[in-house]
């Protein structure tokens, strides 16, 4: 009943059909492409629950209590329900399109989040799902155990909660207009773009560096940077482990560790000191980190050794450009080495990091990414979104000159290897 009343006053809202709207949790990754797509015209706005300590709070447009009077907002604090269908009803007078997680939008905290999509359709919304991680993080299906493991050490609750996450993705993934799944593609039924990373930043706000260092580890110090929000996801130890060993060794190195610092002071230190990041050693992707550091010019480390996902994305995707450089635990020390005695080679996989965020994770290539998903699902048009990055079959990866870098499936060639032995 209470759902047919639900059906009932959508039918009565007054509806304007025109936004893009962006909600609800608030990930830094919501206003980057709302952002792009206002850049593009389009009227784009996030919506949000609340903000994080590392963000700002003018980083999104709308938060639940604005749409709430200030004294309402208060009183009803404690019956997060009523809060929550106000939201709701904010998409449903305003959207055109809704861009949320498998976790849903506003109603996915309420006993009716099994309608959310039914009522977004019978108020003309389309929905596009793009997951973050934890939403969609089904641990037995997830093929890379030592991946597996490090969630177990830092997301144990996942693990309790599966059955929960895999009856809502199985939902979002059946009913969705459009899933973008970036990497997250363990145990999921669908993804309607082939992409390793849907992520995007403004390139044109952030200055690469010019001016290499071209300390080879005896004089000066070579900088490497490491952001853990959770030490045991992202492998820290192992990386601690290898400094540790490479300084008793004699080389001069310093590793920075960036733990709850705020976002634009990371792109500060990304800028001004890092030579080298490494964004994580289990994971077998890229996340934002990488990409800023990339768009500053540092050479990136990441563990990218995730055998199906890898081989998926450099056939499919634009993965076999990335000049992320890959590295695992058992290879870290010797990764380092090779790129802390070797500033020329730093310099390469820098200038090419630059180009590769400036062709696949702009705010140009999310304006792509979005308007051929909407030109599809809200216009009508014959879109092949699954093709839409193929390394043979895309105009889009063809507007650029092929981004150039020494690496082969990400890792350094053999001979290189051995000619620096």
């Amino acid at each position: 009943m209470a759902f047919w009343l639900l059906r009932l006053i959508i039918h009565f809202v007054p509806k304007s059909l025109r936004q893009l709207i962006f909600c609800p949790t608030p990930l830094i990754n919501n206003k980057y492409w709302a952002a792009a797509l206002k850049e593009a015209g389009h009227d784009a706005v996030t919506l949000m629950t609340h903000y994080y300590a590392v963000y700002k709070r003018s980083d999104f447009d709308i938060y639940y209590e604005d749409i709430v009077k200030v004294h309402w907002a208060q009183v009803f604090r404690g019956f997060s329900y009523v809060v929550d269908f106000i939201a709701f009803f904010y998409v449903i007078s305003h959207a055109k399109v809704v861009h949320i997680p498998f976790t849903g939008g506003p109603l996915g905290r309420t006993p009716f989040w099994r309608h959310e999509c039914e009522l977004y359709k019978a108020a003309g919304i389309k929905v596009v799902v793009i997951p973050y991680g934890g939403d969609a993080h089904m641990y037995s299906a997830i093929l890379n155990t030592s991946m597996r493991n490090a969630l177990l050490i830092d997301y144990p609750a996942g693990a309790r909660n599966e059955r929960a996450i895999r009856e809502r993705v199985e939902y979002w993934a059946s009913q969705a207009d459009c899933v973008i799944c970036g990497a997250l593609i363990y145990g999921m039924s669908r993804w309607d773009v082939t992409t390793p990373s849907p992520l995007c930043l403004n390139l044109a706000a952030i200055e690469p560096r010019h001016d290499y260092s071209m300390s080879d580890g005896v004089i000066s110090p070579v900088r490497i940077v490491h952001a853990p929000n959770h030490r045991g996801f992202k492998g820290t130890e192992f990386l601690i482990r290898a400094v540790e060993e490479l300084l008793s060794e004699g080389l001069n190195i310093e590793l920075i560790l960036l733990e709850g610092v705020p976002n634009d002071q990371v792109m500060e230190v990304l800028r001004t000191k890092a030579d080298i990041l490494v964004e994580q050693l289990i994971a077998g992707g890229y996340a934002l980190s990488a990409i800023e550091g990339m768009a500053t010019g540092v050479a990136v480390l990441s563990g990218l050794e995730d055998q199906p996902r890898k081989t998926v994305f450099r056939r499919y995707s634009f993965a076999e450009e990335c000049p992320i450089l890959s590295t695992s635990p058992e290879t870290i020390k010797k990764d380092l080495r090779i790129l802390v005695t070797d500033p020329a080679l730093r310099q390469r996989l820098g200038k090419a990091a630059r180009q590769y965020a400036e062709k696949y994770h702009s705010y140009e290539t999310a304006q792509y990414l979005f308007g051929s998903v909407y030109a599809k699902i809200v216009d009508g048009k014959d879109i092949d979104l699954m093709n839409l990055f193929h390394p043979l079959k895309s105009e889009f990866n063809k507007r650029r000159p092929r981004v150039d870098h020494p690496l082969v499936g990400g890792l350094l060639p053999a001979d290189y290897i051995a000619s620096k032995s």
